[in-house]
Formats: C-alpha cells, sequence, structure tokens
C-alpha cells in the first residue's frame, strides 16, 4: 500500500484559513521596489491632495522611476561622481559680472568668482549688496520709499564739495556743488557750519556756498594736506558703507537693492523689515546673526549661484559643504588655511598646497599617518577605501 504524501506548510496554511475570508486589498504601490517611508509619504501626500486612485497609482509609478534611476549601484564612488558632475559644469560658469536689471551701477558677483568666494570663506564680498524690506505699509508707497532709500547713501564732504588749494599763500577754500547737495536731500546751511568747525588751528571766512581757511606761517603743508583729506572724507549722511541704491516692485512692494552693505546698522531702523531683509555678505551675516544663519546663506548663495547659470546640483552636496565649512561654529573656506589644515593627515593635507612645507613640517613633528583616507592610499600605491555601502559599522534596527 502506497504511502500518502507528506503536506507542506503552506497546505496546513490553506486548511486553517477560512474560505469565506475575502483577501486582504493591496494598495497598487505596495508591491513597488522602494523604501517604506518613500510609500507613507505617497499615501500621506494621496490623501492631503485627494487623489483620486488613478492620480495616486501615477504618482506611485512617477516616484517608482526616479527612486530607480537615482539608486547608487553598492559600492559605486558616488562622492566623486557628484563632485565631478558639479566641477565640470562649474568651469563654464560666466566670468562676466551680473548687473540688476535697469541699473548697471548696481552690480553683484556670479559664476565661478562667486562660487570662489563662497567656497573660499573670503573675509569680505567683492561686490556686497542688501535687499532692504519696508516695514508695514510704506512698502507700497513709492515716495517713501525713495526718501527712504535716499537717506541710506553713504554721502561724505567729497561728495558734494570742491576743493581749491593755495599752499603758497597757505589758504583753502571748500565749496559746496548746490547740485549734489539737492540730489541728495541735505542742507546747505548745515553742511557750511560743519565745514567751519571741520577744521582747527585756521581762520575762516563763511561765502554763500563755501568757506576759506586761512593757516598761520608756521602751519606745516603737510599736516595742513592731511586734516584737509581727512574733512573730505568725513561721513555726513546716511549708512557707512551703502554706496548705492535702487528701487524694484516685487510683489506688488517696493523694495530696496544696494550696493554696499552694512546689516548691523540697517536692522536697527524703525523704517526696515528686520526679518525679510538680508544681505549676500555671508561673513556679516555670521558676525550679525550667528552661525547658523552663516550656514544657511552658504547654502542659498551657492544654490542661487549655480541656479543662475543652469547647473542643477542635489541639494544635500550643498548641504553637506555647508555644515563642513560651519560645524566647529566658525566659517572656514575650504583651502589651506581653513579645513585643509586641520587634516590629521599629513600626506592629504601635502597633496592640496603647500606640499613640500607641509611634508617638513610633518617630519619634524614625528606626525604619523594612518592612511584612513583616499588620497593618502592613493599617493602611497593602495587601494582606495571608497563606495556606497562599504561602511565598518552597522546600527541596529
Amino acid at each position: 500500500m502506497a504511502e500518502k504524501p507528506l503536506k507542506k506548510e503552506a497546505d496546513f496554511r490553506e486548511e486553517e484559513k477560512p474560505a469565506d475570508r475575502p483577501a486582504a486589498p493591496v494598495e497598487p504601490w505596495e508591491n513597488l521596489q522602494i523604501p517604506k517611508s518613500v510609500l507613507d509619504a505617497i499615501a500621506l501626500v494621496a490623501e492631503q491632495r485627494k487623489f483620486s486612485k488613478q492620480k495616486a497609482d501615477q504618482l506611485a509609478k512617477q516616484v517608482e522611476d526616479k527612486f530607480t534611476r537615482i539608486r547608487a549601484e553598492p559600492g559605486e564612488a558616488v562622492g566623486i561622481v557628484a563632485a565631478q558632475s558639479l566641477g565640470e559644469p562649474g568651469t563654464q560658469l560666466t566670468l562676466r559680472t551680473k548687473h540688476y536689471a535697469g541699473a548697471a551701477e548696481v552690480s553683484v558677483g556670479s559664476g565661478i568668482q562667486r562660487v570662489e568666494e563662497i567656497v573660499d570663506g573670503r573675509s569680505k564680498a567683492k561686490y556686497p549688496t542688501m535687499t532692504i524690506y519696508m516695514a508695514g505699509e510704506a512698502a507700497k508707497d513709492r515716495k517713501k520709499v525713495e526718501k527712504f532709500a535716499k537717506s541710506l547713501i553713504d554721502v561724505r564732504f567729497s561728495d558734494v564739495s570742491d576743493m581749491k588749494e593755495d599752499f603758497s599763500e597757505k589758504k583753502i577754500a571748500i565749496s559746496l556743488r548746490p547740485e549734489a547737495v539737492k540730489d541728495r536731500g541735505l542742507d546747505e546751511a548745515e553742511l557750511v557750519d560743519k565745514l567751519k568747525k571741520g577744521i582747527k588751528n585756521a581762520k575762516t571766512r563763511q561765502r554763500k556756498l563755501s568757506v576759506d581757511f586761512a593757516f598761520s606761517n608756521r602751519e606745516p603743508l603737510l599736516r595742513m594736506r592731511k586734516n584737509f583729506l581727512k574733512l573730505l572724507n568725513t561721513r555726513i549722511h546716511g549708512v557707512r558703507g551703502i554706496e548705492k541704491v535702487l528701487i524694484v516692485e516685487e510683489k506688488g512692494e517696493f523694495v530696496i537693492k544696494t550696493s554696499g552693505s552694512n546689516l548691523k546698522t540697517v536692522l536697527k531702523l524703525p523704517e526696515v523689515d528686520a526679518v525679510r531683509t538680508m544681505t549676500n555678505d555671508i561673513m556679516e551675516v555670521n558676525d550679525v546673526l550667528g552661525i547658523e544663519a552663516g550656514r544657511t546663506m552658504i547654502f542659498n548663495e551657492l544654490f542661487k549661484t549655480l541656479d543662475d547659470n543652469g547647473i542643477l546640483v542635489d541639494l544635500r552636496h550643498l548641504m553637506l559643504l555647508a555644515d563642513l565649512m560651519t560645524f566647529n561654529g566658525n566659517i572656514k573656506g575650504i583651502v589651506r588655511t581653513g579645513i585643509t589644515r586641520e587634516k590629521k593627515s599629513p600626506f592629504a593635507r601635502a597633496a592640496f598646497e603647500e606640499t613640500v612645507k607641509h611634508l617638513l613640517d610633518a617630519a619634524f613633528k614625528g606626525e604619523r599617518d594612518e592612511l584612513q583616507g583616499v588620497v593618502e592610499n592613493i599617493i602611497v600605491g593602495q587601494p582606495v577605501k571608497v563606495g556606497t555601502g562599504r561602511v565598518e559599522l552597522v546600527m541596529k534596527k
């Protein structure tokens, strides 16, 4: 008599399953090859936007297609690929200076110049600019905005006056230029009074719009010249550093664009919306608002510069760079005096700049290179430890 074949585990499961129990519904996207967190995000978006079943399926399919394209193979050196994908188009960045539309005198750096300026952590921006927003209803009144904008311009005596020198008689005359004074909305009588008080040890004679200074024969010519140059450079109006202003209309309100920057002083003015007003000078933002604001500015300015030139870079690469430059509380550039200087490996420091200097210093100090990084292993001819998924520490779920 033949023995009955043994039942398989699946047969027992079938017997235990009630015949009348309906199969659990399966969402169309549950079979997709994407992480659960992404699936949850798809479901949330579909629910919030009230997508139909067809639209939700289309969204899930598009996400899966994109996820499949960007998924890296185990061991692939994604860092090198990312660096190359940024470096190649980066070399094509324009070297020209970008101007605000309608005003060639208000310029901002762009292209490779601006990228170098940001990444190197320069102490001062080459083309510092500010975008100043007015507070309240004044932002919609062009006349009020123009009046306030004029009050911001840094005006010196040399901008509104002329000087005539007669060193043989030891006399100097300074005369105001009426048109220049009027354009800047200044008071002529007040300026004349400031001129008279600006130079000591001299006899003054006031005319309508000028002041004559006469010195004794004992007064050294060098001191005379030095004092008058100092007087002409005296600020008589406005905010230090703001050279020019431009009014532009954005989203129903008037905004002031400036050439020159002084964030600390401008934020204190009651007419200014301190929340939205900003500057492109990263170091100034760091000094006034702190390192977190400086990190955000590095990210925003890099993205804006690259985006303006049609270069699309994954935002996480820029965030990583911003984090690297600011992680210790100060902004440090990717230069030999910044981040590179802090590397532990002597070979890594030597591979960047000043090769002989770094190798000699390491030899004198008896430093030891553990050959843990990429550069140092390439130098000594060893296999490089790179690649996605190559980790020595795995977290438990």
